[in-house]
């Protein structure tokens, strides 16, 4: 009720003034017939895509969260029927701070796949609930810095074994059988077996693992460590696979995504996050990086409209990347004595540009300042930037990023990209996890970094990206 309540109500103050870009995607048409009882959700006409996700939350005053029910301690129904876990605190934390109040936030159940759908129609504001970060999700939605990680892992009673192989002939309870394909690589990997078992609920699972019914669970990672650091007879002993959870976004907003990003490094600045992860994990939060350098950042300073931008479009026609580079950061970019740029990072865009156009001397490299590089690549004078550039909470401000491409101490860098293009970071983001699967990156970061580690490169799961193929179809 209160959602079609809204849909009228912003309807009727869209059509109050028809000067305004905001006015024209508010349009109600209402119902011929409509049986008694019976309440059908009005007929809005699109909203146009230059409007900004900021401009209708400040217009409704109500943030809608797109959630899944069931991804405990994250969201649960409780017994009384009413929401609750880790997402649904942050959730209204977040319209808090927005918003002025925890209560000025409305929660629509969805899935995994509906999720994407509603945020690109912009019927949700976010998503939440347990959602991974994977490939397929990256063409359908933006993300938001990671919150925490997820991913298969195994539960057993403190102490009973020092490590998985140690469990070979032992019984293991699963509840969902994509936990099993994790355990099955594991115990290919260590040359054993186990003997599996189906429960009907974690519950029921946790319980035979503590009368000694069975040696072992197998689940979802979030729940089985919040399990343990509740009872100390238990302890997660392996984890067999590791997954990105975000909060999922519109595309094509970046002002948007950095406002979430903004707020929520500066909840876990000053402890907020923690007292909340704490709450419902039982444990310190851990798998995130929040931004650094933070600035001042409200709901009513986000722009009403947006810019969106294309560079897919200008790269198709000229048949070349264009990137400016700031040479001060040998090895990751610098000049040779004969004046060519060269670097880590060069390497990079030069690969991708190989993918894409089959030749990594497609690639046009600026010269540039740092403080040149915002209005470089929002006017459309380059389509990339690199030259250890630090994904800072300030800087996100002026440039969109794609995944982080190294780590100087704690402080993120990697190749900036123009704003409200999402498709653009898709393809770029999409190639490095292709480079990532063939062994190109690693080859390429340990030719110029061969005495440093190459683990804190976030992979994201799902199935092998075809750049080129990507290259051909996003943004048309």
């Amino acid at each position: 009720m209160r959602r079609w309540l809204f849909g009228f109500a912003v309807a009727s103050l869209l059509l109050s003034s028809a000067c305004s870009i905001l006015e024209r995607f508010g349009d109600v048409v209402q119902p011929e017939d409509v049986s008694e009882g019976v309440l059908l959700e009005p007929q809005v006409t699109p909203i146009p895509p230059e409007v900004s996700t900021a401009a209708l939350v400040k217009r409704r005053g109500i943030l809608l969260v797109g959630i899944r029910y069931d991804t405990p301690p994250l969201v649960r129904v409780n017994a009384e029927g009413e929401l609750e876990g880790f997402d649904i605190d942050l959730a209204r934390e977040l319209a808090r701070r927005w918003l002025g109040s925890p209560r000025n936030v409305d929660f629509v159940q969805v899935t995994s796949r509906t999720a994407p759908r509603l945020l690109r129609e912009r019927a949700l504001d976010l998503a939440m609930g347990g959602l991974v970060h994977t490939r397929d999700g990256e063409l359908d939605a933006d993300y938001s810095m990671t919150l925490l990680i997820d991913g298969e892992a195994l539960l057993t009673r403190a102490g009973a074994f020092p490590n998985f192989t140690s469990m070979a002939r032992r019984t293991v309870d699963y509840i969902d059988a994509a936990s099993t394909f994790a355990l099955r690589d594991a115990q290919i990997a260590g040359n054993i077996t186990v003997s599996l078992r189906g429960q009907n609920s974690y519950r029921a699972a946790i319980d035979d693992l503590l009368a000694g019914e069975t040696d072992g669970v197998v689940g979802r990672w979030r729940r089985l460590r919040a399990t343990a650091a509740g009872n100390p007879a238990l302890q997660v002993l392996t984890v067999f696979t590791q997954e990105p959870v975000a909060i999922a976004l519109p595309p094509d907003d970046s002002a948007w995504a950095n406002l979430v990003n903004v707020t929520l490094s500066a909840m876990i600045a000053d402890g907020t996050f923690a007292a909340l992860y704490t709450r419902w994990f039982g444990e310190a939060p851990f798998g995130m990086r929040p931004l650094s350098a933070l600035p001042s950042l409200r709901l009513v300073d986000l722009p009403d409209v947006k810019v969106l931008r294309d560079p897919l479009k200008a790269l198709r026609s000229n048949n070349v990347v264009r990137v400016a580079y700031v040479d001060r950061a040998s090895p990751l970019v610098a000049v040779s004595a004969q004046g060519v740029p060269t670097g880590y990072e060069v390497e990079l865009v030069r690969e991708m540009a190989r993918r894409w156009l089959d030749n990594p001397n497609a690639v046009q490299l600026i010269p540039s300042a740092v403080g040149e590089l915002p209005a470089l690549l929002a006017q459309g004078g380059a389509d990339l930037a690199i030259g250890a550039l630090a994904h800072t909470a300030q800087s996100e401000l002026d440039m969109d990023f794609s995944q982080t491409t190294f780590l100087s101490g704690e402080t993120p860098l990697a190749i900036a990209l123009p704003e409200n293009a999402s498709a653009w970071r898709d393809l770029v983001n999409l190639t490095l996890q292709e480079m990532l699967d063939d062994g190109t990156w690693q080859r390429i970061y340990q030719r110029w970094f061969p005495d440093q580690s190459f683990a804190w490169v976030e992979r994201w799961s799902g199935r092998t990206p075809d750049s080129r193929a990507l290259f051909e179809s996003l943004g048309r």
